[in-house]
């Protein structure tokens, strides 16, 4: 497990919505994600990366956003939704090879990292980045 400490600048995304899910490799990997990343894909042709916007309302309920970077609400795609992510810091995680599925390694060492105390997660904004070559790096709120 290792991770490194980033300042991440405010951005805006524009996709689909999953309502209600949980973070984590078991919602992040399903059928249901994998599908709305494709979607993003075909409606953004040349696009290598989709990112995943999971944003928690004030009652603890989270929504991912499936989504590609846009420059402002007037760039957002008829139909899709969009989310702004405030400035904040964040611990980045890429896969370390311990597990054959790079999402699922990713969110098994952020686990592993809340469970042992090494980070404390804020349950802000957390944003998972998938290229079209698998690669994966996930950023997870923190408090310092």
């Amino acid at each position: 497990m290792s991770f490194r400490v980033t300042a991440r600048s405010a951005e805006l995304f524009s996709g689909l919505v999953a309502p209600l899910v949980e973070p984590g490799a078991e919602s992040s990997g399903s059928e249901w994600m994998q599908f709305l990343r494709d979607r993003v894909h075909e409606k953004h042709i040349g696009v290598d990366e989709v990112t995943t916007v999971y944003v928690s309302d004030p009652h603890g309920t989270v929504n991912a956003v499936v989504a590609v970077p846009v420059d402002s609400p007037a760039d957002v795609a008829v139909g899709d939704v969009f989310v702004a992510i405030p400035t904040g810091v964040f611990a980045v995680f890429t896969p370390s090879g311990s597990l054959s599925d790079p999402l699922e390694d990713v969110w098994a060492q952020v686990d592993e990292c809340v469970a042992s105390g090494t980070i404390f997660r804020a349950y802000k904004e957390e944003v998972e980045v998938v290229t079209r070559s698998g690669e994966v790096e996930l950023f997870i709120s923190i408090v310092l």
